[in-house]
């Protein structure tokens, strides 16, 4: 069985495609370009994904993308990061272009369920996964199964307001989680903080990559540079702050995180984890394994993946 995973995102759209022994065969990216609209994406989606249903004989496409979704009926709610999208039928759109059915979850469901077959691989039963990228997602497994609430909309850790009268976030409101952790809020503490961005861009950045990212303030405080590394202890904090309120919400056996920010674990874990463990109710945050996720692109793995689950049963 071969299924085709897609992960929609701000700037980039990657599709791929994998095999039910989760060895991927094929990989390839196309800029979205939300602004052009939401035909003009799902004409240029809806081509590639029929292709690749030819070419790889794919039975299945499961598709994760940042927002508020209905999983049921295949609709994009609404998508922050993706010029303010509404109501986009984007499973219906894509199964009469291609013929296969297709199953649309939030990317961090689809994160999650990539942590729990490929990370964790099925060892623990309740577990919480968490996208650190432009925004921040989490997804729920419950007794090995994805949990949606009532509405298809549990788990949107990113929008839990840290401070009402905080930050902007994205999504209109004032101080989410997102708004202090998403990789844009980073960056806006990054501007606030660094007096020389030239100068600071030209010394860190990585080769080929001559901008400022979290790339290049993970380098600097890999240097020692004390405003990158507070920057990233704040994150780490505020991080903490979050993800003790989820653990004492759902007290998961494994909390795991991924997405492109996680990959400065190595400055931010420190302090998230010293948030965890100042907690007075202490029982969950005794039991609960953290992880960071060897895999970066876990959204798009698991769209691959629970597609295939669904076509199988």
């Amino acid at each position: 069985m071969k299924g085709i995973g897609i992960d929609i995102g701000g700037t980039n759209t990657k599709l791929i495609v994998m095999d039910d022994k989760n060895t991927l065969l094929h990989e390839e990216r196309f800029h979205t370009a939300p602004e052009n609209g939401q035909a003009d994406f799902i004409k240029r989606l809806g081509a590639a994904a029929k292709r690749l249903k030819q070419e790889w004989k794919a039975v299945s496409i499961g598709i994760g993308a940042a927002g508020d979704m209905d999983p049921e009926k295949g609709i994009l709610r609404f998508a922050p990061n993706l010029n303010q999208w509404r109501n986009v039928p984007l499973a219906v759109s894509l199964k009469k272009i291609t013929g296969l059915d297709c199953v649309l979850e939030n990317d961090a469901n689809m994160a999650a369920w990539g942590a729990y077959e490929l990370e964790i691989k099925r060892r623990y039963r309740n577990v919480v996964a968490v996208t650190l990228g432009t925004g921040i997602g989490s997804g729920i497994i419950m007794d090995g199964r994805l949990y949606h609430g009532s509405t298809g909309s549990a788990g949107e850790l990113g929008h839990c307001k840290l401070d009402r009268a905080g930050e902007q976030c994205h999504c209109g409101a004032k101080g989410c989680l997102e708004a202090y952790c998403g990789s844009y809020a980073i960056m806006r503490s990054a501007r606030r903080a660094i007096k020389n961005p030239e100068a600071f861009i030209a010394r860190y950045a990585a080769p080929g990559r001559e901008r400022l990212n979290t790339i290049c303030l993970t380098r600097a405080a890999d240097n020692g540079h004390k405003p990158a590394l507070k920057i990233w202890r704040d994150m780490g904090e505020n991080l903490g702050r979050g993800l003790a309120d989820m653990i004492l919400f759902f007290n998961p056996d494994c909390v795991v995180l991924t997405g492109g920010v996680s990959k400065a674990s190595r400055h931010f874990l420190g302090p998230l984890k010293s948030v965890l463990a100042s907690q007075q109710i202490t029982t969950p945050f005794v039991k609960v394994k953290l992880v960071v996720a060897r895999n970066a692109d876990l959204g798009v793995y698991g769209a691959a993946l629970l597609g295939m689950e669904r076509a199988r049963h």
